[in-house]
C-alpha cells in the first residue's frame, strides 16, 4: 500500500451534476469535497499513462480495463501540509467530524469556567410513558442523555485533527472535558471561491458580448487564526491509499483533475493509515460493542444497512447486531460512464460522520480479527463501491448500553 498526495494547484472544480454550458449567467458549482469515485478515477487514468503520457488502454480492450477497475483506493482523505513545501515532514491527517459528537454553544458559569463545547450522542432508552412512530425493536433513538438548552455551534469545524478524533473514538468523555474551545478540534476544510469567466470567440480570439459565466471551486488552504495574514494560511490537500502500488503511476507530476481540467500535483507521500490503538481494540472485545464511523461516504442497497459488514462478520465467526445509527441527510452521487458513454444512475449516500452503533457476538480471537479486517477498510455493499473508495470506516468505543433519557423539569410541570 502506498500514500499519495493530491495537491491542487488551481481552485479544484468537483462538478454537483447540475447542468452546465458557457450559456449567460451559467454557474458551475462545486462540491465541498470530491468524492471517492473522483479520485479513484484520476488513480486509475494515471495507471493507465504509457511513458509518453497517454492513455495506453484503446477502446475495446475491456479485459484490461476491467483489470484496471479492480485497482483498490482508499480515500479520499484530507491532509494538513507543512507550510513550508519544501519540508520533508509527513503531514497531518484531518477526517470529517462524527455525527455522534454535538458542538454547543460557549457559555461561562459564574466561576468564569467554561461549559461543556461538546455533547455525545449516544442511544438512549425512552421514558416509560413516551410515544414514537418509530419501531425501538429495530432501532433506538440517538440524542443527548441529559438536556441542554443551549443552541448548536454555526461555525463547528468539518474536520477535526487526528488526535482529537482518536481521543473521542477511544474516550469521548474525556475529549468533552479538555476541549474549550472550537479552533482546538479542527478546521472547516477547503474554502469556496468562485472566479467570474467570459467565453471567447475561436475565430476572432475576442470575448462574446455578455457571454460571463462564473464557477465556483475548492481552494485547499485553511486560514490561520487571523483571517488577514496569508502567511497564516494552511496547506490543505488530498491523500488516498492506492493497495495494489505496482500498478500505479510510474512517475509524479501535474496532471489534470476534475472539471476545467485544474492542475493538481501527485506525488508519494511518507505518510500511513492510522492503527487501531490496542487499548480500543481491548474496549471493544470486553463491552462486546462498538461504534462504526465512516470517513468517506457509504453506499448500503437497504439504506441504513450494511449487509457487506453483516456477511463479512460472520465470516470471521462474529454476528453484528445494528442498535442505533447517527446519520445526517443522504448525499447524492452520480457521474459519467466512459466507457458506456452514458450518464451513471443516481444513488443515495450515508455521509461522512455517520455513526453505527453495533453489538458484537463472538469469541475474543474472532472479535479482535474482525476489527482487524474492519479498521481502515470500506464497508460499502457492492464489491466496485469498496473499491473505489466508498464507506472507509474506523472503530470506536461504545459500552453496549442504552442512556435513560432525562426530561426536562418545566416540560413535566408544563404537561401537568
Amino acid at each position: 500500500m502506498a500514500i499519495w498526495i493530491i495537491e491542487p494547484r488551481d481552485p479544484l472544480i468537483v462538478r454537483d451534476g447540475r447542468p452546465f454550458s458557457a450559456d449567460p449567467g451559467a454557474w458551475a458549482t462545486s462540491l465541498p469535497f470530491p468524492f471517492p469515485s473522483t479520485t479513484a478515477g484520476g488513480v486509475r487514468t494515471r495507471a493507465g499513462l504509457d511513458d509518453n503520457g497517454l492513455f495506453k488502454y484503446p477502446k475495446g480492450n475491456e479485459k484490461e480495463l476491467d483489470e484496471l477497475k479492480r485497482l483498490a483506493v482508499r480515500g479520499p482523505l484530507l491532509v494538513l501540509l507543512p507550510t513550508n513545501e519544501y519540508d520533508s515532514k509527513p503531514g497531518e491527517w484531518l477526517v470529517p467530524a462524527p455525527c455522534d459528537a454535538l458542538l454547543l454553544d460557549i457559555e461561562t458559569t459564574e466561576e468564569g469556567k467554561f461549559t461543556d463545547l461538546i455533547n455525545q450522542l449516544t442511544p438512549l432508552k425512552l421514558p416509560e410513558d413516551a410515544k414514537t412512530d418509530l419501531d425501538q425493536k429495530e432501532l433506538w433513538f440517538v440524542g443527548q442523555g441529559c438536556y441542554d438548552k443551549r443552541k448548536p455551534y454555526k461555525k463547528a469545524p468539518r474536520y477535526w485533527c487526528w488526535e482529537n478524533f482518536q481521543t473521542w473514538l477511544q474516550d469521548p468523555s474525556f475529549l468533552c472535558e479538555t476541549i474549550k474551545h472550537v479552533c482546538e478540534l479542527g478546521i472547516d476544510g477547503p474554502v469556496s471561491e468562485q472566479r467570474l469567466h467570459v467565453s471567447i470567440d475561436a475565430d476572432k480570439e475576442t470575448a462574446r458580448d455578455g457571454m460571463l459565466f462564473g464557477t465556483s471551486g475548492l481552494e485547499f488552504t485553511s486560514p490561520g487564526k487571523d483571517e488577514r495574514r496569508l502567511q497564516d494560511a494552511k496547506r490543505l490537500a488530498l491523500a488516498v491509499a492506492v493497495d495494489d502500488h505496482s500498478k500505479f503511476i510510474s512517475q509524479a507530476g501535474l496532471a489534470s483533475f476534475g472539471g476545467e481540467r485544474r492542475i493538481v500535483s501527485w506525488r508519494k507521500s511518507k505518510m500511513e493509515l492510522p492503527l487501531c490503538p490496542e487499548g480500543l481494540k481491548k474496549a471493544i472485545v470486553e463491552d462486546e460493542a462498538c461504534r462504526v464511523i465512516l470517513l468517506t461516504p457509504a453506499c448500503f442497497k437497504q439504506g441504513y444497512l450494511p449487509t457487506w459488514l453483516c456477511i463479512n462478520a460472520k465470516q470471521h465467526g462474529v454476528m453484528i447486531d445494528l442498535k442505533a445509527i447517527a446519520v445526517q441527510r443522504p448525499q447524492v452521487v452520480s457521474g459519467w460512464d466512459l466507457a458506456l458513454r452514458k450518464p451513471k444512475p443516481s444513488r443515495r449516500l450515508a455521509p461522512a460522520g455517520t455513526v453505527l452503533f453495533l453489538k458484537l457476538k463472538g469469541s475474543n480471537d474472532a472479535v479482535r480479527d474482525w476489527i482487524e479486517c474492519t479498521w481502515m477498510q470500506c464497508i460499502s455493499d457492492d464489491l466496485q463501491d469498496r473499491t473505489d473508495g466508498f464507506g472507509l470506516a474506523v472503530l470506536g468505543s461504545w459500552d453496549g448500553e442504552q442512556v435513560t433519557m432525562k426530561v426536562r423539569q418545566e416540560l413535566c410541570e408544563n404537561s401537568q
